[in-house]
C-alpha cells in the first residue's frame, strides 16, 4: 500500500536528518562521540576498538533498526519503563489469617433505603454465624434480598475463599471499536469472548476457568444473537425491569464456550434511553459482584454516550483496522476522535482481513499504537457466521489459529498480571 499523508496533528515523530527522528539522531551522534572517544582513549587498541564498535553498533541498530514498524530506541525505552514502573493485577488473599488492627477498625455508615429492599432470590439463603464478641474481623450479615447472590463453595475447592485469586479493580474489560462499520468488530468481539472461555478450561494456576462476559451494546443494530445463533432475555430487558428486582445474570444467556452473553435489542433503539451510560455502570459493578475476570464489549460505531461509557471503562479498547486506503483512513479519524476523548494509553490495534501483499506497520507505528493480532482474510470466518458457529472452537483455518493466538496472549497477560 502506498503511503497515505494525513495532517490531522498526530504526534508521530517528524524525521530530521537520514530517515531519523530527533531521539533516533540524538542516539547515533552521541553513540559514535562515545565511540570515538574509546577508540582515541588510553586503552590498549585490542581493548579500545573492540569497546568502541560495539557502542557503534549498538548506536545504529538503536537508530536505524525497526521491529513492528517501531525504532528499536522505542522498544528500549519501552522495556526500562516496563521494568520500574509498578505493576497492578490480581494476588491470593488468604482471608481466614487476615486480622485488622484495633486503629484501624471500622464499621460501614449504612443508609436507609427508599424503596422496598431487592426481591429475594430463589436459592436458599446461606446460614450466617453470630460474631464473636472478641472477633478481629465482624463479619456483615448481607440484607435477605442479596443472600441469593451467594455462590456456595465446595470445601478445598481451588475458588475457596482461602486461596481464591482477586483483581485489583474488577474484570478486566476489552472494547473493540472503529467508527466505521463492517470492520468485523463483532465478529472479533464473540470470537475473542469464546476463545478466552473455552481455551482457558483448565489454567495452571489452579483457579479455574476464566469467567468471561460479553456484551453487545450496540443499541441501533445489534447483531451478537444472530451471530451465536441464541434467543434470550438481553440488556433491553434488564433496563425495563424493575432495579430492586433484577439480576445481570438472570439476563445473560450462556453459550456452549462457557463464555456468559448479554444479548443486545432485537429491532431498532433509541440510542439514548433505556439503555443509558448509568444503566452500563450498573451492569458492569454487577459484573464485577459476580466475579467475571473478563468482559469484552461489542460497541456501536459511533461515540455515543453508551458508547463512551464502555471505552471509558475498559482496560483496553482494541481498534479494528481493516488494510485497505478508506480503512487505513478511518484508523486516523478513530484513533484521533478517542484521543480526543482522553484514551491513548488503552489503545491497541487488530488488522482484520489482513493480505500478505499489505503491510500496516508503518501505519500503525505513525499512529504510535501497538499491532497485537493480525487476522488473516479467511472463507472459514464468513462459513461460521452463516451457520452461527464460532471458529476458534470448530475449525483450523488461519483466521481460527489468528484468533487463539490472540486469545493466548491475553490470557498470558492476565496470568502475568496475576503473578506479579
Amino acid at each position: 500500500m502506498d503511503e497515505i499523508q494525513f495532517a490531522d496533528g498526530f504526534d508521530a515523530p517528524d524525521r530530521l536528518a537520514f530517515g531519523l527522528g530527533a531521539g533516533q539522531l540524538l542516539t547515533v551522534v552521541a553513540g559514535g562521540l562515545i565511540a570515538y572517544a574509546v577508540a582515541r582513549s588510553p586503552l590498549p587498541p585490542p581493548v579500545a576498538m573492540p569497546i568502541a564498535a560495539s557502542l557503534a553498533s549498538v548506536a545504529a541498530v538503536l537508530g536505524w533498526f525497526r521491529v513492528a514498524g517501531r525504532p528499536a530506541l522505542d522498544w528500549a525505552v519501552y522495556a526500562c519503563l516496563y521494568a520500574v514502573r509498578p505493576r497492578g493485577g490480581r494476588f491470593a488473599v488468604d482471608v481466614t489469617s487476615a486480622r485488622v488492627p484495633a486503629t484501624t477498625r471500622h464499621r460501614p455508615v449504612m443508609r436507609p433505603r427508599a424503596t422496598s429492599p431487592r426481591a429475594p432470590s430463589p436459592r436458599a439463603p446461606r446460614a450466617h454465624p453470630a460474631a464473636a464478641p472478641d472477633a478481629d474481623i465482624i463479619p456483615l450479615r448481607p440484607r435477605s434480598g442479596w443472600a441469593g447472590m451467594a455462590r456456595p463453595l465446595a470445601v478445598g475447592d481451588a475458588t475457596s475463599p482461602a486461596t481464591r485469586p482477586l483483581r485489583i479493580g474488577g474484570a478486566h474489560r476489552i472494547t473493540f471499536f472503529s467508527l466505521k462499520g463492517g470492520t468485523g468488530r463483532t465478529m472479533l468481539a464473540v470470537e475473542l469472548a469464546c476463545a478466552l472461555a473455552s481455551t482457558t478450561r483448565a489454567r495452571r494456576d489452579g483457579a479455574g476457568p476464566l469467567q468471561v462476559a460479553l456484551l453487545d451494546l450496540d443499541v441501533r443494530c445489534a447483531s451478537v444473537a444472530v451471530r451465536l445463533g441464541l434467543a434470550h432475555a438481553g440488556l433491553m430487558e434488564f433496563a425495563l425491569s424493575p432495579p430492586d428486582e433484577r439480576r445481570i445474570c438472570d439476563f445473560m444467556a450462556p453459550h456452549r464456550s462457557g463464555a456468559r452473553v448479554l444479548l443486545g435489542p432485537s429491532g431498532l433503539s433509541n440510542p439514548d434511553w433505556p439503555v443509558t451510560a448509568p444503566l452500563l455502570r450498573e451492569v458492569l459493578r454487577e459484573l464485577d459482584i459476580e466475579g467475571f475476570d473478563v468482559v469484552v464489549m461489542d460497541v456501536s460505531p459511533e461515540l455515543c454516550a453508551v458508547t463512551r461509557a464502555a471505552l471509558n471503562s475498559s482496560d483496553d479498547v482494541f481498534v479494528v483496522v481493516v488494510p485497505t486506503a478508506s480503512g487505513v483512513q478511518d484508523a486516523y479519524r478513530t484513533t484521533e476522535q478517542l484521543r480526543h476523548v482522553g484514551l491513548r494509553h488503552q489503545l491497541r490495534y487488530v488488522v482484520n482481513r489482513a493480505r500478505a501483499d499489505v503491510d500496516v506497520g508503518v501505519t500503525i507505528a505513525d499512529l504510535a499504537g501497538q499491532l497485537v493480532a493480525e487476522v488473516p482474510d479467511d472463507p472459514a470466518l464468513a462459513d461460521a457466521e452463516n451457520s452461527h458457529r464460532v471458529v476458534t472452537m470448530h475449525g483450523e483455518s488461519e483466521g481460527a489459529r489468528a484468533l487463539q493466538r490472540l486469545a493466548r496472549r491475553i490470557d498470558s497477560e492476565l496470568a502475568f498480571a496475576c503473578a506479579t
